[in-house]
């Protein structure tokens, strides 16, 4: 998992022109200072859509992972359903709960790109604008 967000990373970095460290660094900005105040806000828009999908990924992933060794939500489940002998609800709530955690992580991501994105949110005002009977008031 974190060689494919590191992967994920470097190519959002990628995306952003060269020059971009180079002006940086023109008007004296150290090479740690120009990452994280111009280049990482530039690139967390390319990069972001491809991480929210390998965090969901990941919560889907460790649901599996509980029945091979390690103790998680859903080896949690299975063990109170061992001691309970409900056979369904413990699987419901782990799965509901499961959805939720997804949910969230989703909703929290695509927020973040919402404020990142500039031409997202003005794409969406737009269309809220024709929604309400204007065009594009």
């Amino acid at each position: 998992f974190g060689a494919a967000v590191f992967g994920m990373l470097k190519m959002g970095v990628g995306a952003v022109d060269q020059g971009q460290m180079e002006a940086a660094l023109a008007l004296g900005y150290g090479r740690t200072h120009a990452f994280f105040r111009i280049i990482l806000p530039q690139a967390l828009p390319h990069f972001l859509p491809s991480y929210k999908g390998e965090m969901v990924s990941l919560i889907k992933a460790t649901a599996i992972v509980g029945y091979i060794a390690v103790q998680d939500l859903t080896k949690m489940g299975d063990i109170v359903r061992g001691r309970t002998y409900e056979a369904f609800f413990p699987l419901i709530a782990v799965a509901v709960i499961y959805f939720l955690l997804g949910g969230l992580l989703t909703f929290l991501t695509g927020r973040i790109e919402k404020l990142i994105n500039p031409r997202r949110r003005k794409k969406e005002a737009i269309l809220r604008g024709i929604e309400q009977g204007g065009a594009g008031k």
